[in-house]
């Protein structure tokens, strides 16, 4: 009998737009979750925040976030999720995958934006994650308007668990 896959979505959120896919991600895979929250909570509320999120992404700094509470050896994927700042992941998601990368046996990445920059934004997670994801996901805020984003959610949902399945066979054919 076939252990289930354990699976956790990890992201970052400022708008909550993240927030809400990263929810519906984990309900509808059966998954945990985890948002991950900076030590200074208010650094990028409101217009400030925003701008400063802006140049934290463009100079590449890092953010200190607060510890995780789910230990990811525990999980077999993590979906990680980030809104686009600039044509890059948001600095907190930058700034775990670099330093969890390691602790993470697949991914899978999704995104939401206001028009473009995921091509970029997955690019680098991808780099972050020193391995390619099982699948990606991006949303815009178009998508959300016009409820594109069911479709691409359903999508990603299915070639997870499709990615899951083909791993699974590949695990029990040895």
């Amino acid at each position: 009998m076939n252990t289930p896959m354990r699976i956790l979505v990890v992201f970052y959120s400022r708008s909550e737009t993240t927030a809400e896919l990263g929810g519906r991600l984990a309900a509808e895979l059966e998954g945990d979750y985890e948002r991950l929250h900076e030590v200074e909570f208010r650094r990028r509320a409101g217009p400030f925040g925003f701008l400063r999120s802006i140049v934290d992404v463009v100079r590449q700094r890092t953010a200190h976030l607060q510890p995780m509470a789910h230990v990811l050896a525990n999980y077999d994927v993590v979906l990680i999720g980030t809104p686009v700042w600039a044509a890059r992941a948001s600095t907190p998601v930058a700034t775990w995958l670099a330093e969890h990368w390691h602790e993470v046996r697949a991914t899978a990445f999704f995104c939401t934006m206001g028009s473009r920059g995921s091509e970029q934004t997955f690019a680098q997670l991808q780099q972050l994650a020193h391995r390619a994801p099982l699948a990606t996901c991006a949303i815009s805020a178009r998508d959300m308007k016009e409820d594109i984003a069911v479709e691409k959610v359903a999508r990603f949902v299915l070639a997870i668990k499709d990615a899951l399945s083909a791993r699974e066979d590949e695990a029990a054919a040895r």
